[in-house]
């Protein structure tokens, strides 16, 4: 009897504690979101993220005084339009592009878009050298 009623106990909780969420979506209902991560062989570099009201750029803590600091900004109107261009130009929300240049002590850009209901992961290295994906590249060493 007493497993009885833990197991019925145990399956309500495990329902209420596994429930969908309330139509929360990942997705940003209102336009383009970006995340970009900055990976290389020894760990994390940076960590971006920019939407319609702000950019944060995110660092990982370090015991070096003269580390760069996180920022947090609002996002232009310009940089907004620029990454929907860069998005649009090479189809990077229908791409599959999965470079590893950190396997190889380099530096990727794991680069996840939210843009019109959809999503979509690519990574790029940082360091290329046949040129491709340059302006993007520096678009976002200047951010």
């Amino acid at each position: 009897m007493r497993k009885t009623i833990y197991l019925f106990v145990l399956s309500i909780f495990l329902f209420l504690g596994c429930k969908k969420s309330d139509d929360k979506s990942d997705i940003e209902p209102d336009g383009l979101k970006i995340e970009i991560k900055g990976i290389s062989g020894w760990g994390d570099v940076v960590n971006i993220v920019i939407d319609k009201n702000k950019t944060e750029i995110k660092y990982p803590k370090s015991l070096v005084p003269e580390a760069k600091r996180d920022k947090v900004y609002k996002t232009s109107e310009a940089t907004l339009k620029q990454l929907s261009t860069y998005i649009d130009t090479y189809k990077l929300i229908d791409a599959n592009i999965q470079e590893c240049a950190r396997c190889a002590d380099g530096t990727d850009y794991v680069i996840t878009i939210k843009y019109e209901g959809r999503v979509n992961t690519v990574t790029i290295a940082a360091q290329r050298t046949d040129g491709k994906y340059a302006d993007l590249l520096n678009f976002i060493d200047k951010l």
